[in-house]
């Protein structure tokens, strides 16, 4: 879903992961994510089953970037393959990599499945990509590597105990011991339908499993999740906002409700201005407000961090500056402290995006450059923090500066993410009246979405650069922008 965050297209270009409705290769907008109610006597059970795993039980250990590799040994061994897709700037994607998969509790996984990571920008990935299709970063696939059938599919944030659940159901769909109609064996079939894009196929699959399902199978959030996903990637953005309306307080989780709620947000975005779009911002904001005056435990400081954000362009989108500036303040209150107790900078990078985003909305950018100065500085190897910066000092106008940081950032980046850094650069040149180099900088992104692999190709990201490219040729040589 696209959410300002009331800061500029170009601060989000720099910016986290995914939208909860399916979008093209470079998404430029963080992903919802936040908590649920309290949880069941079944979930404080795994929770307090996950407390008392073994302190010494090393991480899971998974085969990077190299998916051939990861492949052959899940069918050597018989095992299953999780597959976590992610890139460096997903801001979800590091709080998962920092403070969930680490979890000893999912280590022992390893007995039956092989577990791999992939960066999507990397041109090694297409292939999966374009088999695989993604709309949130981090999306985490369970597949029979026997068949390259996906088991089971999981998008944005999850807690270790929910993964833990996602990969056993797969394990037992796998194994063919559920029956051809068993709600998980259909929620497999759901999940490969909506990762390939066939939303209608999918919708009815989820119909399917609601309709076997009461409150008492475990996944069943998940059928819900998946229906709302399906029916905002289906386009039915008046079934979406009804559907939405209706189920967004059911449903429980890490950082599924605050994600539902976004979707239900951007659904309603999409309708005529009326009645039924103002009962389901109504409805959507309730639940955000919720869920930040009660997170769940299992909810992650990434997570209660996005659903203040959610709050935030909620608010803002209803007329309600003032309520958008406190979730904004409590949402940089919450990073900061985390970024302070982070062990390493990577840890305390996961929280650079939303800082940014939170200081920008709070007027103070002077304090996102120096954050992403430092930043920069502890991580020179990383594209990220120069990316991020750019997109500050480009909204500040110092457009010097700005045009120096993103310089910085396209000598590291790669793939789909540096043609996103491209086009903030021919906004700098726009702005800066360098018609000549804005031109060119537009023919090198054409060039490189032209370029792209099929599972990274973008269509709708293409005609965009090729219409910006038009615009910038047909303009008059003295027109400054």
């Amino acid at each position: 879903m696209a959410r300002s965050f009331l800061v500029p297209a170009a601060l989000l270009l720099a910016a986290g992961c995914a939208p909860a409705a399916p979008a093209q290769s470079t998404p430029d907008d963080a992903p919802a994510k936040a908590a649920a109610t309290a949880p069941t006597e079944g979930e404080k059970n795994a929770t307090a089953a996950q407390k008392a795993a073994p302190a010494e039980a090393p991480p899971l250990a998974f085969i990077e970037d190299d998916l051939p590799a990861a492949i052959a040994r899940a069918r050597a061994e018989k095992k299953a393959l999780f597959v976590d897709a992610w890139a460096p700037w997903c801001h979800t994607c590091l709080s998962m990599k920092s403070y969930v998969l680490v979890d000893p509790s999912l280590r022992p996984l390893a007995d039956r499945v092989v577990f791999a990571a992939i960066d999507t920008d990397r041109p090694e990935s297409a292939s999966f990509l374009e088999r695989h299709k993604m709309s949130f970063w981090p999306t985490f696939f369970v597949i029979d590597p026997a068949r390259d059938e996906v088991l089971a599919y999981w998008p944005g944030a999850a807690s270790a105990r929910e993964l833990k659940s996602l990969v056993e159901d797969a394990l037992v769909v796998m194994d063919a011991s559920a029956p051809a109609g068993d709600p998980r064996r259909l929620l497999a079939q759901a999940s490969a339908a909506r990762a390939a894009g066939e939303h209608k196929r999918a919708i009815g699959l989820y119909d399917e499993i609601l309709g076997k399902t009461d409150a008492s199978f475990a996944r069943r959030d998940d059928a819900i999740v998946g229906k709302l996903y399906a029916l905002a990637g289906s386009g039915d953005a008046a079934a979406c906002a009804r559907f939405g309306e209706e189920n967004v307080a059911k449903v429980r989780g890490s950082a599924a409700p605050a994600d539902f709620a976004a979707t239900l947000l951007s659904c309603a975005s999409k309708l005529p201005k009326g009645a039924a779009q103002d009962s389901a911002r109504r409805a959507a904001i309730a639940r955000v407000e919720a869920l930040v005056q009660k997170p769940p435990a299992e909810s992650s400081v990434d997570d209660r961090a996005d659903a203040l954000a959610i709050l935030a362009s909620g608010l803002s989108d209803r007329g309600d500056a003032e309520g958008a500036r406190a979730a904004h303040e409590k949402r940089l209150a919450l990073m900061e402290k985390a970024a302070t107790e982070a062990k390493t900078p990577e840890m305390a990078a996961t929280y650079d995006y939303g800082r940014a985003v939170s200081y920008v909305a709070l007027g103070r950018p002077e304090e996102a450059v120096r954050m992403l100065e430092q930043r920069e500085k502890e991580m020179p190897k990383s594209y990220d923090p120069p990316a991020r910066l750019a997109g500050v000092l480009f909204k500040m106008g110092r457009l010097e500066d700005a045009l120096r940081a993103n310089g910085r950032a396209l000598a590291l980046a790669y793939g789909p993410r540096k043609l996103g850094y491209l086009k903030l650069r021919a906004d700098i040149q726009a702005k800066m009246g360098d018609r000549a180099g804005q031109i060119a900088t537009l023919r090198e992104e054409v060039a490189g979405y032209e370029a792209l692999a099929r599972g990274q190709a973008s269509e709708t990201a293409l005609a965009d650069a090729r219409r910006r490219l038009a615009e910038a040729e047909k303009a008059p040589a003295d027109k400054k922008r």
